[in-house]
């Protein structure tokens, strides 16, 4: 089963009633959910029988994060500070003057309780500051990422990390020289990832479409590796 929902993301029925407001009706299964990052996760999700397909924005800055934490790059005394933005189609289609179209103006919300920080603090295992904003657009997420490295780090090491986690991962794009914008995602299954050092200060940029890479084509990533199809098949 794919769960594109957040009931299976974190194996915490605490978790939910703490920062989603219910008890879980299904405990029994979150220790047995796999997290469908697929670029991290693609061993478990080969024997899963319940996947838990991250959200939009969980896709976006877990990918532009997890390599420099696993590598032990960034100086986390320091939060990484995390500006996104995301398309109004990431606001569902119901009907509302807050994500209708033609009236949505550039603007943060969930200031400081937005309900996905507690999950990509959990999954990362460290702290963030997390600001989401609806922007006046159809689709897409971009994110600008903030955040300390420490000291001797280079911009040759943070290369690395990503090179390493990602060069094997063809829905993952790392840019050599600049950082991405919306228009090179939208409509396509990727990520793409760029950055920039100075001194001890690393700014990433991330983005993607929130309707495939952070949504219908994650679930199709995993659903092929889970049943041992091409990672890409019938996304590329």
């Amino acid at each position: 089963m794919f769960d594109l929902s957040g009931a299976f993301r974190v194996q915490d029925a605490e978790f939910y009633r703490r920062y989603y407001g219910f008890e879980h009706q299904h405990a029994d299964w979150l220790a047995q959910a796999v997290y469908g990052l697929a670029e991290f996760q693609a061993e478990r999700v080969k024997q899963a029988q319940l996947i838990a397909v991250p959200g939009c924005y969980l896709m976006a800055l877990q990918l532009a994060l997890k390599p420099l934490v696993d590598a032990q790059l960034l100086n986390t005394d320091q939060w990484p500070v995390i500006n996104a933005i995301s398309g109004v189609s990431g606001a569902g289609r119901k009907a509302s003057l807050t994500s209708s179209f033609c009236e949505v103006s550039l603007q943060p919300y969930g200031v400081f309780n937005h309900r996905h920080q507690p999950e990509i603090a959990t999954h990362l295992g460290i702290p963030v500051i997390f600001t989401s904003h609806l922007g006046n657009f159809a689709r897409g997420i971009l994110a600008t990422i903030t955040c300390r490295l420490k000291p001797g780090v280079s911009a040759q090491d943070v290369a690395e990390a990503y090179h390493n986690a990602y060069h094997d991962k063809p829905l993952v794009r790392l840019y050599d020289k600049g950082v991405p914008a919306l228009k090179s995602v939208v409509g396509l299954p990727f990520c793409d990832i760029g950055f920039s050092v100075q001194d001890e200060h690393l700014i990433v940029v991330a983005t993607e479409d929130n309707l495939l890479k952070g949504a219908a084509a994650q679930a199709v990533q995993c659903l092929n590796i889970r049943f041992g199809f091409p990672e890409t098949q019938s996304l590329l």
